[in-house]
């Protein structure tokens, strides 16, 4: 809902603020007259990220996981009177990061967040609501044969998968012990758009050198979300009045296999599509010479079909991209980059 004279001016916080989704958001909310605030982990002297954000965006500098010195008074400042925090920062990658570093980032830096606005809002009566960008894999890789809703039982399979799933239990606890923290917590299928083009162009030069190759007949399921979606379902999930503290499942809604996946890039490229399949373990062999990182790998042997139909009935919540059409601009953008 769009700011209009007389109304109270609504505070958003963002983390993540410069990430391909925070960016996007922040502009939305700008443009909808919110007061926003960004956390960015590097003073603006530093980086150029900072530029990527409207000029109305107000700037904190500090690492969730106060490794600075002023970091907690810079974060209680940040967090003082908000409204709503959109919580997007998050170290992803199993490849990139320890699995203390995905801890103390992910696990310790939300706890840290959440306590830098009780100290900031003692003595307040205003809530606050929390919208927390977490992940479809604290179901686990694996779960073929089911149809996961957000009371599916949870089973992390990797460091990332366990760490997002122990910031969602903070954040819980946070919420059980203090009635003014309400929360909304969505767990993304994997994004796809412009801001998420780097693992899709890799895989695009695999099927046009014929090197691709499917992972036990690449009949897997796999859950997809477009970038400008996931916005939505932040802002919808903002939106909602007097939050209870749920949590949501938000992809396309469709049931994609790598197979079909492969199939729709491969005929865009030109190219013929994978006729080789190998077993997860012999995957695991060889990804490293076809330059196949842990979570590329991890992608596109998982297994998964993502129920969103709470989202939709609580929300509001109507996915507007298909892979069928959005997935071919990046096709597009691939060939335009390698001509």
């Amino acid at each position: 809902m769009e700011h209009q004279p007389g109304d109270e001016l609504t505070i958003d916080l963002v983390t993540g603020a410069t990430s391909a989704i925070g960016r996007k958001l922040v502009a939305q909310l700008v443009a909808m007259g919110h007061e926003v605030r960004a956390i960015l982990r590097t003073h603006p002297s530093k980086t150029n990220e900072w530029m990527t954000l409207p000029a109305k965006v107000k700037v904190y500098v500090a690492d969730l996981t106060l490794k600075n010195e002023n970091d907690s008074e810079v974060l209680e400042d940040a967090c003082r009177d908000v409204d709503n925090i959109f919580h997007i920062a998050s170290a992803v990658y199993n490849y990139k990061n320890t699995y203390d570093e995905l801890i103390n980032i992910n696990v310790i830096g939300t706890e840290n967040l959440l306590n830098a606005y009780e100290s900031a809002n003692k003595g307040s009566s205003k809530p606050v609501h929390l919208i927390y960008a977490s992940s479809v894999s604290v179901y686990g890789y694996k779960r073929q044969g089911e149809l996961l809703s957000e009371s599916s039982e949870v089973k992390p399979a990797s460091p990332y998968a366990e760490s997002k799933m122990m910031a969602e239990q903070v954040i819980k606890s946070f919420a059980d012990a203090n009635s003014k923290i309400r929360y909304s917590i969505l767990r993304f299928g994997t994004f796809y758009g412009p801001g998420y083009k780097d693992s899709y162009f890799k895989m695009f030069k695999l099927l046009e050198q014929g090197r691709a190759i499917y992972i036990s007949g690449g009949t897997n399921n796999v859950s997809l979300i477009h970038e400008d979606d996931a916005i939505d379902a932040l802002l919808l999930a903002a939106k909602v009045k007097n939050p209870k503290n749920e949590t949501y499942n938000i992809s396309d809604g469709q049931f994609h296999t790598i197979k079909s996946l492969f199939e729709l890039a491969a005929t865009a490229l030109g190219v013929q599509p994978p006729k080789r399949s190998v077993p997860h373990v012999v995957a695991k062999i060889t990804s490293k010479i076809a330059n196949i990182n842990y979570d590329e790998l991890e992608f596109v042997a998982s297994n998964r079909k993502i129920d969103i139909s709470k989202a939709k009935k609580e929300l509001g919540f109507k996915p507007k991209h298909a892979i069928e059409k959005d997935g071919l601009l990046l096709v597009e953008e691939y060939k335009k980059a390698n001509k």
